[in-house]
């Protein structure tokens, strides 16, 4: 494990892989007809025999399908399900969240120039400034500016995910 992983790192990059199974199993779930704890299945334009041919299928003839990207995610939701529900209106609904998430992620992930840049990017725009020598564990134990009661990074958008997550799978 990289110098840079603190336990914040570590904690964040593990809930955004929670995330993404989460998002995977319940779209493969919803397109295998199943319902929510809390209301109706979503009306598939597909109905694939399996699982195992939905998982085929969004993978769209890959070894698998991404859910990293929220646009994607959404845009593979309308092929699949009316009006792309549940999926698309949750994720565009938390479009800039789930990208600054999905950029931290990498720059937990990957030690490159531009994943750099664009953490540094939403750092900027989360402090106004990047500290000098600062981690991306560092950033996620720091606490948001103005919230009461007060919260961190890490925090904030384990939340933020967690609550989209329930506007996917009410119950």
């Amino acid at each position: 494990m990289p110098k840079h992983r603190s336990a914040e790192a570590a904690a964040f990059l593990r809930a955004f892989l929670a995330w993404e199974a989460f998002l995977e199993e319940s779209f493969i779930l919803y397109l295998s007809r199943q319902k929510p704890p809390r209301g109706r299945a979503p009306h598939r334009f597909a109905f694939p025999p399996s699982q195992r041919a939905a998982l085929e299928w969004v993978a769209e003839g890959r070894d698998y399908a991404s859910w990293t990207h929220a646009t994607h995610v959404s845009g593979r939701a309308e092929r699949f399900f009316r009006d792309g529900r549940p999926f698309a209106p949750v994720l565009r609904g938390n479009q800039n969240i789930l990208d600054e998430a999905r950029i931290i992620r990498n720059a937990i992930a990957h030690q490159s120039r531009s994943t750099r840049d664009k953490f540094e990017t939403v750092v900027r725009r989360k402090l106004t400034i990047v500290p000098p020598s600062l981690t991306v564990g560092g950033f996620l134990g720091t606490g948001v500016l103005g919230n009461i009661p007060p919260i961190s990074f890490l925090e904030l958008y384990v939340a933020k995910i967690e609550f989209a997550a329930h506007q996917i799978v009410p119950s």
